[in-house]
């Protein structure tokens, strides 16, 4: 019998989902909670966790991990304290990401501790008058205020708690220059900024409906997604894109389109 070849090199991981159920009567003590947390930092410190947290209807919890093959992955899960629980069902799936999930990164991440990247935390857009930046960007396209501090003039505005926020930056005289200058110099310049949103048509009618500026009106581009190209009221240009369910993907990053060309 031939003996199969394999391919020199490591072998590519995949994703696989630990997904655990709890039931009504089931609860979880202090020291299985606490096993359950120590568990989920050791599968971090040997760089296969992806992503890891609660599930709320029904309530459970899942795990998002690398692992080489189902058998590997069975492995990793032999001291998952979830999968002896009374009462809880604990489901071993595995992720597609090609099909779902694009982006994940299937590399093992540096090790904890060596100065990883562990979140995009904000991105400053220079605005002119900080109060009425707030408005439009809460009020026409839907932003929450997640922090504030009128003492100091910081403001962070996102899509809710944990995403990425977009901090509105006025431009003052006491900072001194060159800084001064370099801030103002930022105003009405192509963001890069780029939103997912449901229906890109929508989004422009309640854009215009509002009085905004609207740069490039809805566009269909070749691998499926529409984009539409605005600006703030200081002139800030950002972009917005939406995915029919139909949407071939050829590859290409989401929301690339002529993001990086002018009006």
């Amino acid at each position: 019998m031939a003996k199969t070849s394999h391919r020199p090199g490591r072998t590519p991981k995949r994703l696989f989902v630990r997904v655990a159920r709890v039931g009504a009567d089931a609860e979880m003590t202090p020291v299985e909670r606490r096993a359950l947390r120590e568990f989920t930092e050791n599968v971090d410190r040997v760089g296969r966790l992806v992503g890891h947290g609660p599930l709320l209807d029904p309530p459970g919890d899942f795990l998002i991990f690398r692992a080489a093959d189902r058998a590997e992955a069975e492995r990793v899960l032999r001291h998952d304290p979830l999968r002896t629980l009374a009462g809880v069902h604990s489901e071993l799936l595995e992720w597609s990401p090609s099909l779902a999930g694009a982006g994940v990164s299937l590399e093992p991440p540096p090790a904890r501790g060596s100065g990883r990247l562990t979140l995009l935390q904000r991105i400053p857009v220079v605005v002119s008058d900080q109060a009425k930046a707030i408005r439009w960007y809460r009020d026409v396209l839907g932003l929450t205020v997640l922090a504030r501090d009128d003492d100091t003039g910081y403001v962070e505005l996102g899509l809710g708690p944990g995403t990425t926020a977009i901090s509105l930056i006025t431009p003052r005289t006491d900072w001194g220059e060159p800084h001064y200058s370099e801030t103002k110099a930022r105003l009405g310049i192509l963001t890069g900024i780029v939103f997912q949103t449901d229906s890109v048509t929508a989004l422009e009618l309640r854009l215009r409906h509002a009085g905004a500026n609207v740069l490039r009106a809805v566009e269909a581009q070749p691998w499926g997604e529409r984009t539409l190209l605005f600006a703030d009221p200081d002139g800030n240009q950002l972009l917005a894109f939406d995915r029919p369910p139909t949407a071939k993907r050829t590859g290409r990053t989401s929301g690339r389109a002529r993001v990086d060309d002018g009006p």
